[in-house]
């Protein structure tokens, strides 16, 4: 006779809720593997149909493959924000000295100026609010510019 016992299917395996929507974290390169055997990691990305239609003419136009065009394009803009903020920092830096007795021997006058965006006295230190009064210095080509607020002019 035979038994009437069902089936069992396979459960289907449940993935694990994601806990953050930020996608995976970066891997730390150890550096257990010399750098001829690791490989390289995919990175999935949805874009916009005229998008994909931009970078496929692209890539034919150059003739490389869509992975190496978009791999490319990463790597340089990656490259390039490095070096704006590093660059930015730099900048901030600067500004950030201030001034000294030798750099007022450049300066040859004060213009009068209304600031068109918040600002800081480069001999203070303290916030030039937009609209507010301050003066700029004047001196030979290639000198530093400066900023000072309408206390500091008197102090000077």
């Amino acid at each position: 006779m035979y038994s009437m016992k069902k089936k069992r299917t396979p459960k289907k395996a449940v993935s694990p809720k994601r806990k953050g929507t930020q996608g995976p974290e970066p891997e730390e390169d150890q550096g257990k593997e010399p750098a001829a055997e690791r490989k390289d990691r995919v990175l999935q990305a949805r874009v916009s149909p005229s998008l994909y239609n931009d970078l496929v003419a692209k890539a034919r136009r150059l003739r490389v493959p869509v992975s190496n065009l978009v791999r490319n394009i990463l790597e340089d803009s990656t490259r390039m924000v490095e070096n704006i903020v590093d660059s930015g920092i730099e900048i901030a830096e600067a500004i950030g000295e201030g001034m000294g007795e030798e750099d007022l021997s450049s300066v040859l006058g004060w213009q009068p100026m209304i600031a068109n965006k918040r600002l800081a006295c480069s001999y203070c230190g303290q916030p030039i609010p937009k609209g507010s009064d301050a003066f700029m210095s004047v001196g030979a080509p290639g000198s530093r510019t400066f900023v000072i607020c309408e206390g500091c002019k008197c102090e000077i």
